[in-house]
């Protein structure tokens, strides 16, 4: 793992911890962790488990991304909004991060809408 990363993943990791998970994410990581705009991607820990396009006006299932711990919204223009098992939702701006899915339960659907915010 180079430099770079380490010190990102670390400024994650301490973000998290003190509540704040959901943050602008820097494009240089679009390339690493494989999610490109303009995607919304899942990960369980640092391995990228789907990525979603559409716009839809309904719910897409997860499948493989069911109880991620962390998403990432790469769209400019588009929120994201999530929905968790135990009825929870959770909107992701344009660009937002949050590593911390699983704080608020499983989550096992995803909307992007044509908003930046959900």
């Amino acid at each position: 793992m180079n430099l770079k990363r380490s010190l990102s993943l670390a400024t994650t990791a301490m973000l998290t911890t003190v509540g704040l998970v959901t943050v602008a994410a820097p494009a240089a990581h679009a390339d690493e962790w494989a999610c490109v705009y303009p995607a919304v991607c899942f990960f369980k820990g640092y391995e990228r488990t789907g990525s979603f396009v559409d716009i839809t006006s309904g719910w897409q299932t997860l499948t493989s991304s069911r109880n991620a711990t962390g998403a990432w919204n790469t769209r400019h223009d588009d929120g994201a909004l999530l929905h968790f098992t135990n009825g929870a939702r959770l909107c992701l701006g344009p660009g937002d991060l949050n590593s911390d899915l699983r704080s608020i339960g499983t989550v096992d659907k995803i909307r992007i809408m044509d908003s930046p915010s959900c």
